[in-house]
């Protein structure tokens, strides 16, 4: 495999490892909680109430958090003017928040990840294609319900590579690293952020090699020893996951090497191609996550679990 990469000013990122589990970020062993996913997923149905904005667009990506011991799940969505989270209630099995985050030209939110306490989500203009705004929201201040950004990365450029169809975030000890990925995710441009500071650099953008999927989710997770990067995609209306070697833990150094394919069977009409994501319970139990593609009266959930 041929690496494509563009080496900013910013070469190196002191990103030092922190040896304690955090809720969706972090296992003990990477490929081994992967490899022990189980291909049949756990059944729920949501019931929606809400009038979801989906003319025109579909749900992106999936997220789980935890508010004063309740689980709640948050999905991205587009439509032809907004974009938007919708939160449901997972006890309830009820949808309960509908959030405008933005509105056109920055109608489309991609694939999301949170990482305690900020969720990341770009937020793109989908027709023009040269322009995106990547968002950090604290979800535990409020910042996030009142659509109200703690940091903001303005990108611009040619069509379709300034783009931000996918987004994941990891926490480090002092700072985050996050991944952009543009449109069909063929470059990954990856950042260290700073939201107490509301800083940020460019470390590294990544083209990725001939023959890799066309990814609508990417979110990170690390061990005791690696940072990896899990891609969501659908082909031939199978599920898919590829788990990524992104870089050893300590100075960031870009690995990019594809080192295991799992496959899903969905039911009842969840979409890889859409609305996925993963998480890292309080146990340090890895799950993937996915929906539907259209928020309707009743959104099904898949839930697939390590065996």
């Amino acid at each position: 495999m041929r690496l494509n990469l563009i080496i900013g000013s910013f070469l190196i990122a002191n990103l030092w490892f922190h040896p304690v589990l955090s809720f969706g970020q972090q296992v003990r062993n990477v490929p081994e909680a992967f490899e022990a996913l189980s291909s049949k997923p756990e059944f729920t149905l949501i019931k929606n109430k809400i009038k979801v904005p989906t003319e025109g667009g579909h749900l992106q990506g999936v997220q789980v958090i935890d508010i004063n011991g309740t689980e709640k799940i948050l999905i991205s969505g587009s439509s032809l003017t907004t974009a938007y989270i919708l939160q449901a209630d997972l006890p309830t099995k009820k949808t309960d928040t509908l959030i405008n985050l933005m509105h056109e030209p920055y109608r489309h939110a991609g694939g999301i990840q949170i990482s305690e306490p900020y969720l990341a989500v770009g937020i793109e203009d989908n027709y023009s294609k040269i322009t995106s705004k990547v968002c950090l929201y604290n979800y535990r201040n409020g910042n996030l319900y009142k659509a109200h950004p703690n940091v903001i990365i303005n990108r611009k450029g040619e069509a379709k590579l300034q783009t931000a169809g996918a987004t994941g975030l990891l926490r480090m000890v002092d700072d985050y690293l996050m991944v952009v990925g543009n449109w069909d995710s063929r470059n990954w441009d990856f950042y260290c952020i700073d939201p107490e500071k509301s800083e940020q650099k460019m470390l590294v953008s990544f083209a990725v090699p001939e023959g890799w999927a066309g990814y609508q989710s990417i979110n990170l997770i690390k061990d005791e020893k690696d940072i990896y990067a899990i891609g969501f995609y659908k082909k031939d209306g199978v599920g898919y996951t590829d788990l990524i070697l992104v870089s050893k833990l300590g100075t960031f150094v870009p690995l990019m090497k594809k080192v295991l394919t799992k496959t899903f069977n969905g039911i009842k009409g969840v979409d890889f191609g859409t609305a996925t994501g993963l998480q890292v319970d309080k146990e340090g139990n890895l799950h993937i996550w996915a929906v539907q593609s259209n928020a309707l009266k009743r959104i099904t959930v898949n839930k697939f679990s390590q065996q």
